[in-house]
């Protein structure tokens, strides 16, 4: 007659850990949980390494394009038949540099100086722009903006802020101070010294 299969325990309980650890499966942490614990957290309590210049530089080309578009896009909604994105640039620039001449308007345009004279001289008809003789020499001529050219600067302008501020509206108000922040940095590394420069919220 067969005698029945008996399993053999070992008396010594810390052998008997030993096996059981020695058997485990390879994906079993054996870490004590408090120990884990411990870990996590001293983990998260490292601060992340500070961006380099060359990491925001690169973020900032990345997302100035799609910014600079929405901005045309808001403009071109606010200008109507009267005035094109381009002639709204020109307005602005003399606006902020009054006296400027139709050669430093082509400059910033990035235009030819006759496409920069053709652009002023609408301006001119439309009554938004008025050139002026410069004092200090007679053969060169200022622009100024009328009170008619502002009306319609500060019309377009607000039309394109609520377009804007519509688009930022999805943003959490931390991501608003986050990004209120950054413009704040950016400004004062690209417009050091400006009279009218962003606050820190």
């Amino acid at each position: 007659m067969a005698r029945p299969h008996t399993i053999k325990t070992d008396p010594d309980p810390a052998h008997a850990r030993a096996l059981a650890l020695a058997l485990a499966p390879a994906s079993v942490n054996r870490t004590p949980p408090r120990a884990r614990f411990t870990a996590s957290r001293t983990a998260a309590l490292v601060p992340s390494p500070a961006p380099r210049p060359q990491d925001c530089a690169e973020a900032v080309l990345e997302v100035m394009p799609a910014v600079m578009d929405a901005m045309r896009g808001a403009m071109r909604l606010q200008v109507g038949e009267q005035l094109s994105v381009p002639q709204f640039r020109c307005l602005n620039f003399i606006a902020k540099r009054p006296g400027s001449s139709v050669s430093a308007v082509a400059a910033f345009l990035g235009v030819t100086l006759p496409t920069a004279s053709v652009m002023v001289d609408r301006l001119v008809r439309a009554g938004a722009v008025a050139p002026s003789t410069a004092q200090a020499d007679r053969r060169r001529s200022e622009l100024h903006v009328t009170a008619t050219g502002l009306v319609q600067m500060q019309h377009i302008e607000d039309g394109a802020l609520g377009e804007f501020a519509r688009t930022l509206a999805i943003c959490s108000a931390a991501d608003l101070q986050a990004l209120h922040a950054g413009l704040v940095v950016l400004q004062r590394a690209f417009q050091p010294g400006l009279e009218t420069a962003l606050q820190p919220a």
